[in-house]
């Protein structure tokens, strides 16, 4: 156990070899992916179980198995969606497989591929979470493969979140359906790498996380039809420190709602918590290897806390269940699942917020 101030972290499960997603099922047990191609049923008191029936995946770069979505209505119909990257290192893309998973031989059964983006050259900034909505809709994040125009092109899926419904079709009142030339499916525009995707299930609205360049990782209200800037805005500089963007405004892209200058936290991953008065949300960070708690009430951050920091590595995802337990898992070779007892007293970081 871990321990800082009133918070602790207990290890429910691993090591997992890369892990990079936890899907949170009603009786209480876990699936977990491996980004090499390995998906994992983690029980109380008993082995875990390797699923069989798992997708062929490119392992490289950013790519492999990624992020894992449990449907909302699990109990009635046993689905579950899988992201994953697939094809050559100089040319893949990613595909979203619907399953429905058969617990009692621990096996995935009636596949099918229901979305598959943009190709690209380079198998890194893929982005790959994946939100539902709970009322039949399926979105996914895809980052700029690093080309940070293909972000402002609507004939490409990359650097978008999408928007399609849970079979695979396109919904009509998308915000490009009928505009020549624009890919249906997607919903806004202009993310660079948008690695947390999460529904506020008592707002309906979608929170989207990601990273920045240097600095300027990112916090988004995902609004159809939106374009959050990237690369023609951007609170971040490059590599070198110099500035990408001439303005970190411009009209007719959406700002943040939330940004971190100078250093980047590197987000990962995100859940939202609805209070009755204020709306948590938990970012799991990477370079920062911490949980980052932000309190917003009307859309606006009060308060930002920074947890677990450098304690338990790398943060590659975060979940709340229905019970209001915050669930952590770290990254790496060794990775692990983490139940987290939520802190009272922890000092406040460092952040900027926006409207």
């Amino acid at each position: 156990m871990l321990a800082e101030g009133a918070l602790a972290a207990i290890r429910t499960a691993g090591p997992f070899e890369v892990p990079w997603s936890v899907g949170l099922l009603p009786d209480g047990s876990f699936l977990v992916t491996e980004r090499p191609g390995r998906l994992q049923h983690v029980r109380d008191n008993a082995d875990t179980i390797a699923i069989q029936g798992i997708p062929s995946v490119l392992y490289v770069g950013h790519g492999g198995l990624l992020d894992i979505a449990v449907d909302p209505e699990f109990e009635q119909g046993h689905l579950v969606y899988l992201s994953y990257l697939q094809g050559e290192e100089t040319a893949s893309t990613i595909r979203v497989m619907r399953a429905r998973f058969d617990e009692d031989n621990d096996t995935l059964t009636d596949q099918a591929i229901v979305f598959e983006g943009s190709p690209g050259p380079r198998p890194e900034q893929i982005g790959g979470r994946l939100a539902l909505s709970g009322d039949g809709y399926l979105f996914i994040s895809l980052g700029d493969r690093w080309d940070g125009p293909r972000a402002q092109d609507l004939s490409d899926t990359a650097g978008s979140i999408v928007r399609i419904k849970t079979d695979g079709t396109v919904p009509e009142d998308n915000p490009f359906v009928g505009t020549p030339g624009a890919r249906s499916e997607i919903w806004s525009y202009g993310h660079r790498n948008p690695q947390g995707l999460a529904f506020d299930r008592a707002t309906g609205q979608l929170w989207s996380d990601e990273h920045g360049p240097q600095g300027g990782d990112e916090l988004n209200l995902v609004r159809p039809g939106g374009n959050y800037g990237w690369p023609l805005a951007t609170f971040g500089v490059d590599y070198q420190g110099h500035p990408i963007a001439v303005n970190s405004e411009q009209p007719g892209t959406e700002l943040p709602v939330h940004y971190w200058v100078p250093l980047s936290v590197a987000p990962s991953s995100l859940a939202v918590e609805t209070q009755p008065a204020t709306t948590e949300l938990w970012v799991g960070a990477l370079a920062g290897e911490m949980v980052v708690q932000l309190t917003l009430a009307d859309n606006c951050v009060l308060t930002e806390q920074r947890l677990l920091r450098h304690q338990l590595g790398r943060i590659r995802d975060v979940r709340v269940d229905a019970a209001g337990v915050l669930y952590v898992l770290t990254d790496g070779g060794e990775g692990a699942l983490y139940r987290v007892e939520l802190p009272h007293n922890e000092t406040r970081g460092v952040g900027r917020s926006r409207l």
